[in-house]
């Protein structure tokens, strides 16, 4: 029996926009999303629900409006394969001139598709970069701030080779991000993309793969970061501060690991130019992200106790940057906080173990990290000197004053 399962309703002629909606286990947006489409001013779209093995009445949302609106197509999947592989089953099977990606935990902003539309109407291009606008859901401020600056950051128009650089060359400083669902592109690329793409579950930061694969391809990316087209809900998925469990840091570790294999294996086979800076670029900011969930989401216990299980899909002089990294940052905030030195704190800790990953075999960024982390350990004794002469100066006069 297949997994997939669609139920095509086919509109009389070819859509302008295949909008495709990957879904599990969010039913309860997934019909705030399906209406943020129905509502759009431009009609001309059809609407593509990839059910991916959902246990929820998600199947039930869509169906009861798609037998309302005949535009709305189900993919009605029997497993859970990841949104990766809920993407290339809805990229399959669209047909639309020009797709996009919305995730069910998301919407599209007011007249999005006549903007788009628009745009499309007077301007070539394979890739359109369109603005965002982001609501967080029990995520801090600053981390909001963050992801909305580089999300709407405008860049001149790409071409070639450009296009990949700009998101993961470290030489071209990383411009712009890597999220599918910002963009909207020619449906003949997408297909031409995905289906090259990997078969293989992938479960956290396949956008990196997935825009790779992408960006290689296209020939032209345009920006137009003032038409806010996406409405982003964060903290409502996966992406998330809460805590995890060392399991769970396991599994991310394993499924970044596949995703720098994937890229490896396609940039290999890529000859148009050569890929493999964009590829080591990759490999850089997927083990930063997996170490910015280790320091905020796994408790100190088990952050000593999962350095080993990083270093089985990352290299140890890698795993030993990002502790270098994650040891100069938290003595900074201490030092910010206004505390003294500790030899017992955590960020002792993490420096030697650091130093014992990477041995004598450094790298200039490794040893850029230790410098740091030292000058501010040094800032941190420095201020317990001052604490220890300020206290010596007043046991010395309160002697004096009880003469």
């Amino acid at each position: 029996m297949p997994n997939s399962m669609p139920l095509e309703m086919r509109t009389a002629s070819q859509p302008f926009f295949s909008i495709i909606v990957p879904t599990y286990n969010n039913a309860d947006y997934l019909r705030k999303c399906i209406h943020s489409i129905q509502n759009q001013v431009f009609r001309d779209w059809e609407a593509i629900i990839v059910i991916d093995g959902s246990p929820d009445d998600a199947f039930l949302v869509a169906n009861r409006m798609s037998d309302e609106d005949e535009r709305i197509r189900i993919i009605n999947k029997i497993r859970n394969e990841g949104t990766h592989l809920a993407r290339k089953s809805g990229v399959e099977l669209a047909q639309g001139k020009y797709s996009m990606f919305v995730d069910a935990d998301d919407e599209l902003a007011p007249n999005a598709l006549f903007a788009l539309s628009k745009l499309a109407h007077e301007q070539s291009f394979d890739v359109l970069h369109f603005g965002t606008e982001l609501f967080g859901t029990d995520m801090p401020d600053p981390v909001c701030a963050d992801i909305l600056r580089l999300s709407n950051r405008t860049l001149p128009t790409l071409q070639g080779s450009d296009i990949v650089a700009s998101s993961f060359s470290a030489q071209d400083e990383f411009r712009q991000d890597w999220r599918v669902l910002q963009r909207l592109y020619r449906t003949n690329l997408l297909k031409s993309a995905f289906k090259v793409m990997s078969s293989d579950r992938l479960v956290r930061g396949e956008d990196s793969y997935e825009w790779l694969v992408i960006a290689s391809l296209a020939s032209t990316e345009l920006f137009y970061n003032n038409v806010i087209a996406y409405r982003y809900y964060l903290g409502r998925g996966i992406t998330t501060f809460h805590p995890m469990s060392k399991d769970k840091f396991a599994s991310l570790c394993t499924n970044y690991g596949m995703l720098v294999q994937r890229a490896s294996a396609y940039a290999d086979q890529f000859t148009v130019f050569d890929l493999s800076p964009c590829v080591r670029g990759l490999r850089h900011r997927l083990i930063e992200m997996l170490f910015g969930d280790w320091y905020v989401r796994l408790s100190d216990k088990d952050k000593i106790e999962t350095i080993d299980t990083a270093t089985k899909s990352f290299t140890p002089l890698e795993v030993a940057a990002e502790l270098m990294r994650l040891s100069r940052d938290d003595a900074y905030s201490h030092w910010d906080a206004g505390d003294s030195f500790d030899p017992q704190a955590r960020y002792v800790q993490w420096k030697e173990i650091a130093e014992k990953l990477a041995g004598t075999n450094v790298t200039p960024q490794y040893t850029d990290y230790r410098n740091q982390a030292i000058r501010h350990f040094l800032d941190l004794k420095t201020r317990n000197s001052k604490s220890e002469n300020k206290m010596s100066f007043f046991k010395k006069h309160l002697t004096f004053l009880k003469k």
